[in-house]
Parts: structure tokens; C-alpha cells; sequence
């Protein structure tokens, strides 16, 4: 709150206020009456017609002397007036850029001077501190000083044997006429002036004292005032608002920086994990490529016969050792996914082939648990520009968890059709989110009458190393990277994937290829 400052001037003692202003009038028509008797009598050569001027003479020259008091009297008062005034806009001034500073302010110590500085110059003092809460209540740590106090900045005080620490305590503003005979004064460190007077304002924030603005010795030796304390009060009210402004700043700056680190930490975890993977899947997939390759050969019969159970379990190693090539292959595929390192060997690829081979690779599946596989797809060719590899690979992994979570005796569609979809187009400028066109496109979609997804349980769908059912009882086995490469797959190609299901009923897995690939060709590096 501003308070006001009266504009008064002094009246002399035993004087009434209207002397003040027609003493000097009624002596000037006195003399004017006396002046005119006189030349009537100096006309009819009285005596009195020089007497009458004299009085005249003598009345002017009081009336002009009383005049000039009176000037003087109201040039001094105006001036008073005129400094005060002065004085008041300039605190107002001084209060306007204080909060300007408070406003833009992100510096927490720059801040902390510039109230200190701000209580300096509002209250004409020779020196000032502003002291925070530290500590739990115990001290109060002195943040910010000016003036012949500025040395004291960085030291601690006791919060309950110090004035600021009372004003703090009571939540009470004070005023010290004499410090040296007041027992709550605690003596600054490292100053040689002698602090006599102060003005100290608690600082409070969400209602609670936080601190304190304390200055002390005015410039022109008077003790301070009521004003100078309703300065501080506003100079703590405003000064509230930015300390708060600043700390949050300063909090978010320090969480960005933490964040920054992590960031870069887990940047590199990442990385060292991408290389970690990519290098052990190339040193495994030497040795088991020779298990597989004569296991196989040996199977064949070429090298000798074999007894009944030399086949069975020389089969289980043939059958163990492609689930764990296929495994570490899915392993480096995501790697260099995940890495930007992935190639795609973009060409015309016919749909109905891809589609019509991922069917025959997965047969045998289906034929251990007599399940039924129906095509539903148009003569006309579909021709899209994509990688054939990674589009089969994407349809043997679907078909492949479709036969795995359908029951014997159950049925698998698979359906293929030629639309229009929206679909997202990288954006052309960093930072900007991809945007939806529509294009010609796929669509294919692999529908099943298995045990379902609770609708709780698709979100899962599509993570890395994720499974609907992680339980160590559940009934079918896996990684969990089948889906999580199928959609990678799927939007290297500028595609989009997803998954119906009705719990108990079946699932429908489908992904949309653009018949005309992605728009813009992923950056891609040597095969490994």
C-alpha cells in the first residue's frame, strides 16, 4: 500500500492562520485611507497634512516588511512541499524499476542485491541486509547486503538473539532508535561504523516469515519513521514475489540441467547397449549357424543313419538352435532399429507373393494344432514399394502369434485389400509433429478365434520386451519383440499398425503399407 505524504506549512506561534494572510492587506488600506486625510489636510495647509503622510510612510514600510515574511514564509513552505513531492516520486520511481528488476529477474543472488540496494536508496540509509531462514529456523543467513554493511553478506546469525530474528519470530515490523541499549541487537561481523538506528519488515511468504529487510542509519542522522517502514513493507511485499519467481526458476534450471545429464547418460547406456547387442549377436550367430548347419546334415542322412532317438534329439537341437538364431536376429534387428542403423532394401514388391510365402513358412505350425488358414484377397496385383524380407517378416510374425494363441481346431484369416488411408508424412522441419495424408495404400489385417486381449492389457501391445501375460506360469512362451519389430518395421516403411480384440472372442492384427513406400527414405549404412 502507498501512503500518502500531507503537504503542510509551518504557522509561527501565537499567530492566527488569518494573520497570517490580511495583516499585510488591512495595513495597506490603512495607509491608503491615512495617505488620502492627509492630502485633504495638506490641501487646507493643516498641521496634519504632514503628519498624515508620515503614518502613511510608516504603515507602508511594515506592510512591506510583513509581506516579505509572508513571502518567505510560503517560498520556504512550497519548497518543503516541492522536496517532499520529489522525494515521493522518486521512491515511487525507485519502487517501479525494483519490480521491473523482480519481474525479469532469473538470478537468484542478482536479485537478492538488488532488494538490498532498493532498501538503500528508498529509506536514505547508509547501509542495508536482507537475511533468510536457514538452517530450520536456527540462523538466518545474511544473502544480500549494501552499503557499509556489505561486508556482512555470506555470515550467519543467531534467529533467536538478533532484531531480526525477533522481527522474524513475532512477524512484526520494528523500529531501533538505539541499538547499542536494545538486548536483541547482534553485532554484524567485520563492521567499523556504528549501526544506532534501524528499520527492519519481516519478509513473508504464503504467510509465513521467511526473512527480513533491515536498514540502518538514515544519511541525515534522524531516527526512521513510520514512512520509511510502510517503504520496506512494499519493498518485501514485492521483493516476495520475485525471490519466489527466481527460486522456482533457478529450481527448474537446476532439474534441466540434472535432466540434461541423465539424458546424455542414458544416451550413452543406450548406445553402449545397441553395440553391446550388435556385436554378441554377430559372435553368436557364428557358432550357432555350425550347430544348425550340421545338425541339418547330419538329419539328412548323408554322413550315416541314425537310430530313432539319435533323430529325435539331434532334431531338438535343430529345432532349439533356429528358435535361438531367430531370437538374436529379432535382438540385432532392434538394435539397429534403435541405433538409426537399420536398412531397408527398398523394391516393387508383389503382395500376394510376401503374403502367399509367410503362409507356407508358417504351416507347419498351424498343422500340428489342425488349424485352418483362410485367404481372403482380390486377383488384381498389389505391387508396393518396400522390402520384401521385412514385409514377410512382418506377416510370419503375425500369422505366428495368431497360430500361437488360437486353440486346435481353430481358424485364421488373413485378408489383404487396396484403399485409401491417412497416414503420417515426416515432418519437413524439426521439432514439428509427423502430419496425416491420405494415399493409396495395403491394408492388411490377420484376424483369429483365440483366447483374446483384455482391453486393460493393448497398451502392452507393441513394447519392447513386453507380454500381455509376464506371469512365469503363463502358457505360451516368448521374447516379446515380435510386435514390438512388426511396428517398426511397419513405419520404417511409413506405415501404421494396430490391434482389435474382444476378450475370449479373437484378436485382429493389421498394419497399412503405402503402395508408394515412405515418403522420405530412411538414412541407411552397410549391412552388417
Amino acid at each position: 500500500m502507498r501512503t500518502p505524504i500531507p503537504v503542510t506549512t509551518q504557522t509561527p506561534a501565537g499567530q492566527a492562520p488569518w494573520q497570517r494572510f490580511y495583516v499585510p492587506k488591512y495595513v495597506s488600506a490603512l495607509a491608503v485611507i491615512v495617505g488620502w486625510v492627509g492630502v485633504y489636510f495638506a490641501f487646507h495647509r493643516h498641521w496634519l497634512g504632514i503628519a498624515f503622510p508620515a503614518v502613511t510612510t510608516a504603515l507602508t514600510i511594515v506592510a512591506l516588511r510583513r509581506g516579505n515574511q509572508l513571502a518567505r514564509r510560503r517560498r520556504e513552505s512550497l519548497r518543503g512541499a516541492l522536496d517532499t513531492a520529489a522525494a515521493r516520486n522518486r521512491q515511487l520511481e525507485r519502487l517501479g524499476a525494483m519490480a521491473s528488476v523482480l519481474l525479469h529477474g532469473t538470478d537468484l543472488s542478482a536479485v537478492f542485491r538488488s532488494v538490498a540496494e532498493a532498501a538503500l536508496d528508498l529509506t536514505q540509509a547508509e547501509g542495508s541486509v536482507l537475511s533468510l531462514v536457514v538452517e530450520e529456523g536456527r540462523f538466518l543467513k545474511l544473502v544480500a547486503a549494501a552499503g557499509v554493511t556489505s561486508l556482512v553478506q555470506g555470515h550467519l546469525l543467531p534467529a533467536d538473539n538478533s532484531l531480526a530474528g525477533w522481527v522474524i519470530n513475532h512477524d512484526e515490523p520494528l523500529i531501533c532508535d538505539d541499538t547499542d541499549a536494545d538486548p536483541r541487537t547482534a553485532r554484524l561481523p567485520g563492521i567499523d561504523v556504528r549501526l544506532q538506528t534501524a528499520a527492519i519488515v519481516p519478509l513473508r511468504s504464503a504467510g509465513v516469515a521467511i526473512g527480513a529487510i533491515s536498514v540502518h542509519n538514515r544519511h541525515d542522522g534522524r531516527p526512521f519513521s513510520g514512512h520509511d517502514l510502510q517503504l520496506l513493507r512494499t519493498l518485501a511485499d514485492q521483493a516476495v514475489v520475485g525471490l519466489d519467481r527466481a527460486r522456482t526458476f533457478d529450481e527448474i534450471q537446476r532439474n534441466e540441467r540434472a535432466l540434461t545429464a541423465k539424458n546424455a547418460e542414458l544416451e550413452r547406456a543406450t548406445k553402449l547397449k545397441s553395440d553391446f547387442l550388435a556385436n554378441m549377436s554377430h559372435e553368436l550367430r557364428t557358432p550357432l549357424n555350425a550347430i544348425i548347419g550340421f545338425s541339418d546334415l547330419i538329419l539328412s542322412g548323408s554322413i550315416g543313419a541314425l537310430n530313432d532317438q539319435q533323430h529325435d534329439f539331434l532334431g531338438s537341437v535343430l529345432r532349439n538352435g533356429q528358435q535361438l538364431l531367430a531370437l538374436i536376429n529379432d535382438v540385432l534387428d532392434l538394435s539397429k532399429i534403435e541405433a538409426g542403423r537399420m536398412t531397408l532394401s527398398l523394391s516393387a514388391t508383389d503382395v500376394r507373393g510376401a503374403i502367399t510365402a509367410a503362409i507356407t513358412d508358417t504351416a507347419s505350425l498351424r498343422a500340428a494344432k489342425q488349424q485352418r488358414c483362410e485367404l481372403r484377397m482380390d486377383d488384381e496385383l498389389i505391387n508396393v514399394i518396400a522390402d520384401a524380407g521385412r514385409v514377410r517378416q512382418v506377416l510370419f510374425n503375425l500369422l505366428s502369434n495368431a497360430s500361437k494363441f488360437t486353440p486346435e481346431d481353430g481358424e485364421i484369416t488373413l485378408s489383404a485389400v487396396q484403399t485409401r488411408a491417412p497416414l503420417p508424412v515426416p515432418a519437413e522441419r524439426a521439432g514439428e509433429e509427423p502430419r496425416l495424408v491420405n494415399r493409396d495404400a495395403v491394408w492388411i489385417s490377420i484376424s483369429d478365434t483365440g483366447i483374446g486381449i483384455k482391453e486393460e492389457d493393448v497398451s502392452k501391445l507393441f513394447r519392447e520386451f513386453s507380454q500381455v501375460d509376464s506371469s512365469a506360469s503363463r502358457q505360451q512362451q516368448g521374447t516379446g519383440l515380435g510386435l514390438a519389430l512388426c511396428k517398426q518395421f511397419v513405419q520404417l516403411h511409413g506405415g501404421t499398425i494396430g490391434a482389435e480384440s474382444i476378450y475370449g472372442r479373437g484378436s485382429t492384427f493389421w498394419f497399412l503399407l503405402p503402395i508408394e513406400g515412405p515418403t522420405r527414405k530412411p538414412q541407411v549404412t552397410p549391412a552388417d
